[in-house]
């Protein structure tokens, strides 16, 4: 089955984070149709209405109004997907002048485009981690309840090429299991991966059995068997800082949490990631993070 991913897109040329992520975890010629997404800054002299332009095949180009630098980091951009064999036809740019600000405006399109995932480099990353520590206003708490965060967030700042196999963690919540749905998804026919399925547990966790079973249930649904699933139960005292050196000691292409889990509540309604996601935003290095709804 296509996957369907919305990847931002900078006007740096060298922060192709998200695409080279993508080329370097999968194999050549995956079943992806992918949206290269550019918000072009409000401020920018030629950009006095808004500018929505799609790009569907080589032998059309995107209006003059877009910055140099946005043409230069989308050229690359399909020139390195091109090369990892991800046909043509699959590939589409969207460009928008900016509205509500970066982040914003992604996580609306990813909302209204029905996205399986939004891939984030590292500067989209840097602006969500600013949107994730701090309180949201009246505005951004509505579109958080209404609009947002429909889709995964893949968190790409600079991973590094070569890593392989998923960490995914658990805490017996309800997004958690989410979380291996959409990881099952994607690794559905990457064979080269695996995934291990980790339970930091805290003084009253539920019982590890209980919580691997249904998750292993979840990846078999998936056809993902249990030579490719792996158990790790660990206990520490801070959750991100278990999550951070198991990513290290592993060597993890990617980390999947949810975005909440079992941090509900007040904070819930005011931020748009709970804590244990918050401080893995702002801490990752080297692999990807992949936070589900």
């Amino acid at each position: 089955m296509e996957k369907k991913l919305l990847v931002a897109i900078s006007n740096n040329v060298e922060h192709l984070f998200g695409v080279r992520f993508i080329c370097s975890f999968f194999t050549a010629g995956s079943e992806h149709h992918i949206t290269l997404f550019h918000v072009c800054n409000r401020k920018g002299s030629k950009m006095s209405h808004v500018l929505t332009n799609m790009w569907e095949g080589p032998a059309t180009n995107l209006q003059a109004e877009l910055p140099a630098g946005a043409r230069r980091s989308i050229k690359k951009a399909i020139a390195l997907l091109k090369d990892h064999n991800i046909a043509i036809d699959r590939v589409i740019t969207k460009a928008i002048r900016e509205r509500y600000g970066t982040v914003k405006d992604i996580l609306l399109e990813s909302s209204q485009g029905l996205y399986d995932a939004v891939v984030l480099g590292r500067r989209a990353s840097f602006a969500l981690q600013w949107l994730v520590d701090r309180p949201a206003d009246e505005t951004m708490q509505s579109m958080i309840r209404d609009h947002c965060c429909t889709s995964p967030l893949w968190i790409c700042p600079d991973t590094e090429p070569g890593r392989k196999n998923v960490l995914v963690c658990l805490d017996g919540s309800e997004n958690g299991y989410r979380v291996v749905d959409h990881v099952g998804y994607f690794l559905t026919d990457q064979d080269q991966h695996f995934v291990t399925l980790l339970h930091v547990r805290t003084l009253n966790s539920p019982d590890d059995a209980d919580i691997f079973q249904r998750a292993e249930t979840i990846l078999h649904e998936h056809d993902i068997g249990n030579e490719r699933i792996r158990r790790s139960s660990l206990r520490g005292l801070s959750i991100p800082g278990v999550i951070l050196s198991e990513i290290e000691k592993g060597g993890y292409g990617s980390v999947a949490v949810g975005m909440h889990g079992q941090d509900i509540g007040r904070q819930k309604a005011f931020r748009l990631a709970g804590t244990t996601t918050s401080r893995l935003i702002s801490k990752i290095e080297k692999a990807a993070l992949w936070c589900c709804p």
